[in-house]
């Protein structure tokens, strides 16, 4: 589905009924808007991995502009502050009042940014294997540093510095660095979860030249008085746990957990104790 929304079409998808039938009754459900990372990947980084959340919730997934199935636009106006107001207007959109906003990695970073922007249209916010400000970036290049290989190391600043040249040149970074994003490397899941996404390569590199160098929301997340769960994972190399120590350290109502079996996607390696922490966390806000 597209919603045409600040001069753009955005796709997004719907998974589980907004009611359901409790007696004599119809229960409201709660909605849960989750934000991808990348840049330059889309929802489908989370099926069917999510997918057991819509029998207490329902999810709406989005392309951010740019991004998957939503349409391409010039790249210099895809700023965070643009992909935080994009979430807004699918939530007013499609006629909600408060949500429950996900975030996971890069799209952590938009989601914290709608938080500081929009605060007052969320229930709650939840943060998983993301970061505050660029800083996450030496912290990264150190974690690789215990345990890339040297071809790995050597590669890795050409995505996160914006100097990936073409299309065969992402897939031959992808390949060679899709393995660090797991604690364990299985082919097939690697494979069908690398292969998912539609890629967007112009909105890749100009993120990483133009935005994430001036990303910075640390010194506005203590004003953010929303709760909110920040995930961790211990092997997760991109975005490591102390940038997760950070968030919780700065917003006044976080509650910090960490996975101690996964990589980058916990809701992947650990999915079971994934959804039950969510189902756990949202319940509690509705209540």
């Amino acid at each position: 589905m597209f919603a045409s929304i600040n001069d753009t079409k955005i796709y997004f998808d719907v998974e589980g009924s907004g009611y359901v039938p409790v007696g004599d009754t119809m229960k409201r459900k709660p909605v849960l808007f989750v934000v991808h990372g990348g840049p330059g990947s889309d929802h489908s980084d989370f099926k069917p991995w999510l997918t057991p959340l819509a029998e207490q919730m329902q999810i709406v997934y989005l392309d951010q502009r740019n991004n998957g199935q939503s349409e391409r636009v010039d790249p210099a106006i895809c700023t965070l502050e643009q992909l935080a107001d994009d979430i807004e207007a699918l939530r007013q959109y499609l006629g909600l009042e408060r949500i429950h906003v996900l975030g996971h990695s890069f799209g952590g970073f938009v989601a914290q940014v709608y938080a500081t922007k929009y605060a007052s249209s969320l229930l709650s916010l939840l943060l998983v294997c993301t970061a505050p400000s660029k800083n996450f970036y030496p912290d990264a290049l150190a974690f690789a540093g215990r345990v890339a290989t040297p071809e790995q190391l050597k590669a890795i600043p050409e995505l996160f510095e914006g100097r990936i040249k073409d299309e065969a040149h992402l897939i031959r970074w992808w390949d060679l660095n899709f393995p660090l994003y797991f604690h364990v490397k299985d082919e097939e899941l690697m494979r069908e979860t690398g292969n998912r996404p539609i890629g967007s390569l112009d909105v890749t590199n100009y993120t990483f030249k133009h935005f994430i160098p001036q990303y910075d929301v640390r010194g506005k997340l203590p004003e953010v008085n929303v709760p909110t769960l920040i995930v961790a994972a211990r092997h997760d190399w991109i975005t490591p746990v102390s940038q997760a120590e950070e968030m919780h350290s700065l917003l006044p109502q976080s509650q910090l957990v960490i996975f101690e079996q996964s990589g980058h996607m916990p809701f992947i390696e650990e999915q079971a104790d994934f959804i039950d922490l969510l189902n756990g966390f949202i319940a509690e806000r509705e209540g």
